[in-house]
């Protein structure tokens, strides 16, 4: 058996999401002629950490690791600021929302151990995003990649008081996400 497949998130307000599903809708309706897994808006999230899979006994160390992470960390604001996309010839091609927030770098920190040279720690950066599309056709997704890019999102301001630790089901329509555990910042609880 592989486990539960987890990862450790930042979720975002009620305002954000619905802001964000609006900018996605446009987008939508525009390419609806492509081949886009378009998030949907119950799943949008900051990654904090992706886990894999995990046994029991691992979950219980990564959910000790996100509330020792959540106990030193006090609530702050964040920006969903920005477009982007990670385009590769192989693989994952994702159009994405930037964030601005630096807690959230050392929110990150907290679930890796201290990169033992310069090399592991460029290789460890964290580079937070709000992932809104996957591409199923990149090579005729040209155009919308760079509608994307050259789009003005509105910056969107929210507060962020927790982690939430979800379990990932890959199921034919998509994978779903389950609250595995929430975890309130230090104050926020």
């Amino acid at each position: 058996m592989k486990g539960r497949r987890i990862f450790a998130a930042i979720d975002i307000s009620d305002e954000a999401r619905r802001r964000v599903t609006e900018y996605v809708s446009g987008l939508r309706r525009e390419f609806s002629h492509l081949r886009v897994g378009w998030e949907r808006p119950e799943k949008l999230h900051i990654t904090v950490k992706f886990a894999g899979y995990l046994s029991d006994d691992e979950l219980r160390d990564f959910v000790a690791t996100a509330t020792n992470a959540a106990k030193t960390c006090r609530s702050f604001d964040a920006a969903i600021a920005g477009t982007g996309a990670f385009v590769k010839r192989r693989g994952s091609n994702v159009l994405w929302l930037g964030l601005d927030a630096e807690p959230l770098a050392t929110l990150a920190a907290a679930f890796d151990p201290t990169p033992k040279s310069e090399n592991e720690r460029t290789k460890r950066s964290f580079d937070p995003h709000l992932t809104i599309a996957r591409l199923r056709e990149p090579e005729k997704s040209g155009e919308l990649i760079d509608r994307h890019l050259a789009s003005d999102f509105q910056t969107i301001r929210f507060r962020v008081s927790g982690i939430v630790i979800y379990e990932s089901t890959l199921l034919p329509t998509g994978s779903l996400y389950t609250a595995v555990s929430r975890l309130p910042f230090a104050e926020a609880g």
